[in-house]
């Protein structure tokens, strides 16, 4: 084991009645301070919030035995968006539930099977329903010669992106992307062809024509003369069986006058007489010029032997013409452990018992909790007598419930010298808990039973340790990378593991209830604001000195202007120096509490003007 020289300073003067973090450094001369701040009751200090959300999957689609996946990215997983959340879908094709995202986060990104949409995220103190997501609204069930072009809406288009997410590799259309000068003809869509990964071109009313845009192959509705106009398609047959979920993209964009230009892409299915079984459509009503991605998945229905797979176009606009390239054709799904994720989705193919993995923050970043542990007496605000950096993973079956989760985390800091555990209170039997492993207990403070969790706790109580120098340095160290001038501890990261005997749909949603004990004292707890002590908090603690929480509102954890003792953030924090108030290293922090979180919300960025570098901690390179 390394080892390191640790530099232990004392304020010898310094008496605290609730002996805590002995501040060693000289605070900076500045007239503003945290209890010069007026912040509105009821505000929390929440950097995120969970926003309900719900959605609706085209009725095309048979859920009966499907268990699709979708998936929340931070934005566009094309450009970089990282993923947030996962889930699936009840047998109604809906799903109802919320996710927890950082208040700065304006939109989110969620890919399915059905199409992929960007959808604003309410604020923080407007959220109605939350995000709500239909994506059946532009969905069709009518034929190509019956559909009225200006019947259809497109209530959804304006945040869609429906760009192909790759549940299947196998394209099972040929000649995809038209660069094969092989087509035949047909006179109308219904005419029969055969199954042989060939295009067939209409002659209803003119005929499409492949077409070489520049290098690109593709192909497009004949430029109209004033007066005339266009009906057709192109068609395709592919081999398909009852239950199976076939999945069409297509990219599509218009030259010339898009005025009154309609464009449709279908899934025919038809049976052994050769009759369509059902007309599944989705329509994009005059194509820009940019080439845009739309996608159409359905539920092959009984009797279907194959499927007219069809890109249908109405064109009424002279010196125009409607575009079509890299169509892509998935399906069946293929679902090993038939816990109905197809494999392709399923993080654990083989293993019916889990499904999807979600990650909170996201899946690459970690978060911080950072305490002050004086309560109730009021503390200096540095916010740095412990920092602990975190990311969960859970892992979710098909029906959404938790099997179990790991939570990675490190000390990185602690600005004190009070012993000092840390623990997440869960919603839940106790008893449902299988086994815990990755936690350090060393103290004797702690009763812990077998499987792990905390004795006489009605609901899941999980320590991850009861002395956090021992998950940094030395029980004899304090102050701890908070001294710019002391010698820089490299933080160790630590997995925790907790597995459940049953799915669990109610445990809440990560980080749970993080807490402290403080001084090995058991019933001095320190949780976030407005969060609920545990059964083994001492009450008689509440309304003590600085504390100003009142169970019976339930109000925990603030002072009687309602300042926090832990701020928890979705990001790595970078937190102040030892005794500089967290309102001196973050200039925005004290507009962001004053105005209830509406002004500032992402105080914490590192973006000019938010930060004075000097009062922020920063590791040695």
């Amino acid at each position: 084991m390394k080892k390191y020289t640790l530099i232990i300073l004392f304020a010898a003067s310094l008496f605290f009645i609730f002996q805590g973090c002995k501040k060693n450094d000289t605070p900076p001369d500045n007239n503003i301070t945290m209890d010069d701040m007026v912040v509105p009751d009821g505000f929390l200090f929440e950097t995120t919030h969970d926003v309900p959300m719900t959605i609706n999957m085209p009725s095309s689609v048979d859920f009966t035995d499907l268990r699709s996946r979708f998936d929340v990215y931070s934005s566009d997983p094309l450009e970089g968006g990282k993923l947030i959340y996962s889930g699936s879908f009840n047998e109604n094709g809906v799903y109802t539930g919320s996710i927890k995202l950082p208040i700065t986060l304006t939109e989110i990104t969620v890919v399915t099977i059905a199409g992929t949409v960007i959808v604003p995220v309410p604020t923080s103190s407007f959220k109605e329903d939350g995000v709500i997501i239909n994506f059946g609204d532009d969905y069709g069930y009518l034929p190509p010669d019956t559909i009225e072009p200006t019947s259809k809406s497109n209530q959804i288009s304006e945040y869609q992106i429906n760009n192909q997410k790759a549940f299947s590799t196998a394209n099972l259309i040929g000649n995809g992307d038209f660069a094969t000068d092989d087509f035949g003809t047909i006179y109308y869509w219904s005419s029969p062809h055969a199954i042989d990964s060939k295009w067939y071109f209409t002659q209803y009313r003119n005929s499409m024509e492949q077409y070489n845009d520049d290098g690109n192959y593709l192909v497009r509705t004949p430029f109209t003369q004033p007066g005339n106009n266009y009906v057709g398609g192109v068609s395709q047959m592919i081999a398909a069986s009852p239950g199976d979920v076939i999945t069409l993209s297509a990219d599509i964009k218009s030259v010339g006058n898009n005025n009154r230009l309609y464009s449709w892409i279908y899934l025919i299915p038809v049976n052994a007489n050769g009759n369509a079984l059902a007309y599944y459509n989705l329509r994009y009503y005059n194509p820009t010029g940019t080439w845009t991605n739309k996608l159409l998945t359905a539920t092959m229905p009984s009797g279907t032997v194959e499927v007219n797979v069809l890109l249908w176009a109405n064109d009424y606009t002279a010196n125009s013409s409607v575009y079509f390239d890299n169509v892509v054709v998935t399906g069946p799904v293929t679902d090993s452990d038939g816990d109905g994720v197809d494999d392709d989705d399923d993080d654990y193919p083989n293993d019916a018992t889990r499904a999807f993995n979600v990650y909170y923050p996201n899946e690459t970043d970690f978060g911080t909790f950072a305490f002050e542990d004086l309560w109730p007496g009021k503390g200096d605000y540095d916010f740095n007598d412990l920092i602990l950096d975190y990311q969960f993973k859970s892992v979710l079956n098909s029906n959404n419930g938790l099997v179990e989760f790991y939570t990675d985390y490190s000390v990185r800091a602690i600005g004190a010298t009070l012993i000092n555990g840390f623990a997440f209170a869960i919603p839940g039997d106790p008893t449902n808990v299988s086994s815990v492993t990755g936690t350090t207990i060393t103290q004797s403070y702690l009763n812990i039973n077998a499987n792990g969790t905390e004795q006489d706790q009605p609901n899941t109580v999980i320590f991850l340790f009861d002395n956090a120098f021992n998950m940094i340095g030395s029980s004899g160290s304090s102050f701890i990378n908070t001294v710019q001038a002391n010698e820089y501890v490299v933080p160790v990261t630590y997995q925790l593991h907790v597995v459940f005997t049953d799915p669990v749909t109610n445990s809440g949603a990560a980080p749970y209830n993080p807490f402290i004990v403080v001084d090995e004292t058991r019933g001095k707890e320190i949780h976030l604001p407005g969060e609920a002590p545990t059964a083994l908090a001492d009450p008689l603690l509440f309304g003590e000195f600085a504390d100003d929480s009142d169970p019976e509102i339930g109000k925990y954890y603030q002072t009687a202007n309602n300042l926090p003792w832990a701020i928890d953030l979705p990001v790595k924090f970078d937190y102040p120096v030892e005794q500089v108030q967290i309102i001196n290293a973050y200039n925005h922090f004290q507009a962001w509490g004053e105005s209830g979180g509406d002004t500032y919300d992402d105080w914490y960025e590192n973006t000019s003007g938010y930060r004075n570098d000097e009062n922020i901690y920063t590791p040695p390179q």
